[in-house]
């Protein structure tokens, strides 16, 4: 088991009657569970400047802990809506311009904003946490042009409710209230800190205000040289690498997909492992005996299952283990390929978000960082010639990348970069009762749905309980059928479908039979991830003849009936004629004009369904079997072996087919198919093995033998009224 480990803190001020010149230092030293020392690490914090005391006592500074419930993903920061954030209650004598600058703990201004002017009385001021990555933070608020307070408070993106507290030194009251300092021991504070660095107990760092300080903390001292961590008697060497400006990209042809130039790209110092990261070294860590496929890299793992391991190997050492950035891997292998081990010959996972084009500037880790969207491995293989700038999508619940670690040297970790123990897969929860209205798409006035991270087309959207709806400025109603569609039905016109997978409360993924605007126009064609985030509020529209959703579900047809989906009855299961493709034919994503080499073949006769992926001459079973469709949107398939794959399912009126996928290594990821005659569109991009029919009667899926390949589909119970 993992130990806790403590950091212990105190702070001594040195008090003068006048303005002198003094040091206001923080030193502490890391303790584990036994209360020994860890040997190297350590936090410090100093200040070098004037100093002055007061005995006021007008002030009052407080942390509210609201009821709003902080979401377990770091995608809900992003919405004010569901996380309020923590605030500041601060009470004045005199109406004051409020000034608040927030500190890393290892000393770097990251935030510095005016909060306006606020009036005498009780007035609250939002610490926006939102743009903060879990951790501790030191927070400087400054009032009555000379007075100053300063507290640690601390942001977790892990748990329901962010732990941030102020406490008096007695700890009987919720609050902290200045007092004057009668002894130097008033003024010695602590702060314990668990070694995850989230804070258990809070003290304020100063009882009494300061006048004229501003507040400047020592930056941590970069740590340059190679050095071998040991973990539980397994050693990996970590190779210093001196930070500096290069172009991100291939240079000279041929050149991979995706993967043009990007100058001026500058990356801060860091260390990286010098080798992949073993299954040794893996089972030491996560007390695992994983299987090596034949590899000593530890090959066999998802995304999540890398930020994990950091995350432990993190919290055993100390140090703040992470997954290397694209530029950070690409930066190290074009200057210092000599001093790594195996870079360049096995894909490996990169922290970036993936993007059709390298992201520049300092740092980068791509867009959407840390949201469940598809990422960047690199190391492509197969057609890809230049192995070193290779860069390929990859789902983020795919399994196969192998992981090099990377430790930042000049701060925790890079800007915008989610922190390892911060990143979990999204987890929904129960799944609601079937009902004609899914209570997970209720936004009220405050919030909506809108497009996320990949997706094409238009969404934006607000729902209320009583069956109001407003979709891309239409007004409307809705309901739900089978927990597993959305229905808009606008006051004049024809209703949109959107067959859904949620991820979590604030994210999912969406498909619609709508025509796609490839050109991101209007209308109501949809395919990709929305995600649930904070809005102007708006005012309810108010629509005449509000029907209930099952009233709704009855006049749009059968289609929309509600159906035991936990044992789907022989009744309900169909064949969708528009499936069928033919003899000579397919169905084909050709991800060339992408920058991809997978591609994905589809053929569907009444007898077998069969899904490929395919590369370089070569295919892969993702799922076959026998199959059937229910109310012309959801889709079973299963083997003779008994291993099932579900997905969602819509083809619009141009004849192109998308899909929803169930299957956990890639849940909520869509495909989109057009109707292929066999041959040259096929063999081009995958070579002759692909340009004819995919062979009956093979092998079931290789997912079926991992934990992470089957269906994640979970059905929705009937109400005790039963379902339809």
């Amino acid at each position: 088991m993992t130990k806790k480990l403590f950091v212990f803190m105190s702070a001594v001020f040195f008090l003068y009657s006048s303005v002198t010149a003094e040091v206001i230092s923080l030193s502490g030293t890391v303790l584990d569970e036994s209360g020994n020392p860890i040997e190297g690490a350590a936090v410090k914090l100093q200040s070098n400047e004037n100093i002055q005391t007061t005995t006021d006592s007008d002030g009052q500074f407080n942390l509210i802990n609201e009821s709003s419930v902080l979401k377990t993903h770091p995608q809900s920061l992003r919405s004010s809506a569901v996380f309020k954030g923590a605030f500041v209650d601060i009470t004045l004598a005199k109406p004051s311009d409020i000034r608040t600058t927030i500190y890393t703990i290892s000393g770097k201004k990251i935030l510095d904003f005016n909060s306006g002017k606020l009036d005498a009385g009780s007035n609250r001021i939002n610490l926006p946490v939102d743009r903060l990555g879990s951790g501790v933070y030191l927070v400087a608020v400054s009032y009555e042009s000379n007075r100053n307070v300063f507290r640690y408070v601390s942001a977790d993106q892990r748990k329901s409710n962010l732990p941030a507290h102020s406490k008096i030194n007695d700890g009987a009251s919720f609050g902290f209230q200045k007092k004057a300092a009668t002894s130097q021991a008033d003024l010695i504070d602590t702060l314990v800190v668990t070694a995850n660095g989230y804070i258990n107990e809070h003290y304020p760092l100063s009882s009494y205000s300061l006048q004229g300080i501003e507040i400047t903390l020592k930056r941590a001292t970069v740590e340059s040289g190679d050095f071998t961590e040991t973990v539980n008697g397994v050693s990996f060497d970590m190779i210093y690498v001196p930070g500096g400006t290069f172009t991100l990209g291939c240079e000279s042809g041929p050149c991979p997909a995706d993967a043009e130039p990007v100058s001026g790209v500058k990356v801060s110092s860091y260390h990286i492992g010098k080798n992949e990261v073993t299954v040794e070294l893996w089972n030491a860590v996560m007390d695992d005996n994983e299987s090596s496929w034949g590899s000593t890299s530890m090959t066999n793992i998802t995304w999540y299952d890398a930020m994990e391991f950091a995350c432990k190997l993190s919290r055993i050492t100390g140090r703040k283990y992470r997954m290397t950035t694209e530029a950070e891997w690409e930066y190290a292998a074009k200057n210092h390929l000599n001093s790594l081990e195996d870079i360049g010959s096995n894909e490996e996972w990169a922290y970036n978000s993936w993007n059709s084009t390298h992201m520049g500037g300092t740092d980068p880790v791509g867009p959407n960082s840390g949201e469940h969207t598809q990422k960047t491995r690199r190391d492509a293989q197969g057609e890809v010639v230049d192995n070193i700038t290779g860069r390929l999508i990859r789902s983020i619940d795919g399994i196969g990348p192998a992981l090099r670690l990377a430790i930042s040297a000049e701060m925790d970790f890079p800007p915008d970069y989610v922190p390892p123990c911060d990143l979990h897969a999204p987890h929904m929860g129960d799944e609601p009762v079937n009902s004609y209205r899914d209570p997970r798409w209720i936004t009220g006035s405050d919030t909506h749905w809108t497009t996320g991270p990949i997706a094409i087309g238009s969404f934006d959207l607000r729902v209320w309980d009583d069956g109001t709806a407003t979709l891309n400025g239409t007004n409307g109603q809705w309901f739900t059928s089978n927990n597993i569609v959305f229905v808009f039905v606008p006051g004049s016109g024809s209703f949109v479908t959107y067959p859904y997978i949620f991820l979590d409360e604030t994210q999912g993924s969406l498909l619609s039979d709508q025509r796609l605007s490839f050109g991101f126009g209007g209308g109501y064609g949809y395919i990709g991830r929305i995600v649930k985030e904070s809005a102007d509020n708006y005012d309810k529209p108010a629509i005449s003849d509000l029907k209930s959703g099952a009233e709704l579900a009855a006049a749009a047809g059968d289609t929309y009936r509600m159906i035991d989906m936990v044992n789907i009855p022989e009744s309900a299961k169909e064949q969708d004629s528009r499936l069928l493709d033919g003899t000579n034919q397919g169905w084909f994503q050709n991800n060339s004009q992408n920058g991809g080499v997978h591609h994905y073949r589809k053929d569907i006769d009444p007898d077998e369904f069969r899904f490929t992926v395919n590369q370089d001459g070569n295919r892969t079973m993702l799922a076959n079997g026998e199959w059937f469709t229910v109310n012309n949107m959801f889709l079973r398939v299963t083997h003779s072996s008994g291993y099932t794959t579900d997905y969602l399912y819509a083809i619009d009126s141009d004849g192109t087919f998308y899909h929803l996928s169930f299957q956990a290594y890639e849940r909520a990821d869509f495909r989109i198919f057009k109707l292929t005659s066999n041959g040259s569109e096929f063999e081009s991009v995958c070579g002759s093995i692909c340009s004819g029919e995919i062979p009956k009667g093979e092998p079931a899926s290789i997912y079926a033998r991992l934990e992470n390949g089957h269906s994640t589909f979970i059905p929705a119970p009937c109400p005790s009224g039963g379902c339809e």
